[in-house]
């Protein structure tokens, strides 16, 4: 079994059908939340996930945002802008679909979760806060994204000091049986790792290994749809930095 892993589309059509035309080979699709928010292209994206095969996706923090289910308040007022604005534009049929995304979800032998464990929606950008969620899983690979900074965490049964690996340009993680990880394939709609190229990952189930990648994409497109829909000028000119 092979699956594509993908996370925090962000309403970045663009980007999305760059990485999709990537993955065209896999068997399955895990996606790790956030399909909306900050992009100009919510609907079409969200749209697009659901067509996938046998994809099994969680709830971001930007999706319960957009249909109500979570504070506004816990965003800056750039991204609440663009919050307000994607409601507007999704259907109440991509809503409730949105709305029916679990907080986890199980493939394999890997666990979902937008941030960490056990708060689904907390950060993970430190080996102090990598070991919280290691404490509080339940196997020995759980997937996140959240962050929009591709790296893994690992750590050996017994041990409770992670290693962190950035992945900014790519890599391959081998999945060892005697190593706990927790794998952020990075974001496809808004990297923040710098390097603005889309990022994504595929997991060989029977191989044990995660292969991240990097793909460029048209972010000038991206950013002229932004500019159209009069989102703030600070969401769309950071995807050509990758910050």
């Amino acid at each position: 079994m092979s699956y594509g892993l993908i996370s925090d589309i962000h309403g970045n059509l663009e980007a999305l059908e760059a990485v999709l035309a990537e993955l065209k080979d896999v068997d399955g699709f895990l996606c790790m939340g956030d399909l909306v928010g900050y992009g100009a292209d919510p609907e079409a994206c969200v749209e697009r996930v659901r067509a996938l095969p046998k994809v099994i996706c969680v709830a971001g923090n930007h999706d319960l945002a957009a249909i109500g289910s979570y504070d506004l308040s816990r965003f800056n007022p750039f991204a609440s802008a663009a919050i307000v604005w994607t409601a507007e534009q999704l259907s109440q049929e991509n809503k409730d679909y949105l709305g029916s995304l679990p907080r986890t979800a199980h493939a394999d032998s890997a666990l979902l979760v937008h941030g960490s464990l056990p708060q689904e929606m907390a950060y993970i950008t430190s080996p102090n806060e990598a070991r919280m969620c290691f404490d509080a899983m339940p196997g020995d690979l759980t997937l996140i994204g959240h962050t929009h900074v591709t790296e893994c965490y690992r750590t050996r049964r017994g041990s409770r000091i992670p290693e962190q690996t950035a992945l900014s340009s790519g890599g391959t993680i081998e999945l060892k049986k005697d190593v706990r990880y927790i794998v952020n394939p990075g974001a496809i709609g808004q990297p923040r790792d710098g390097n603005a190229a889309a990022s994504f990952a595929t997991w060989d189930v029977e191989a044990g290994a995660i292969d991240v990648r990097r793909i460029a994409y048209d972010v000038e497109r991206a950013q002229a749809k932004m500019r159209e829909a009069h989102l703030p000028d600070s969401l769309w000119e950071r995807l050509s930095l990758g910050r």
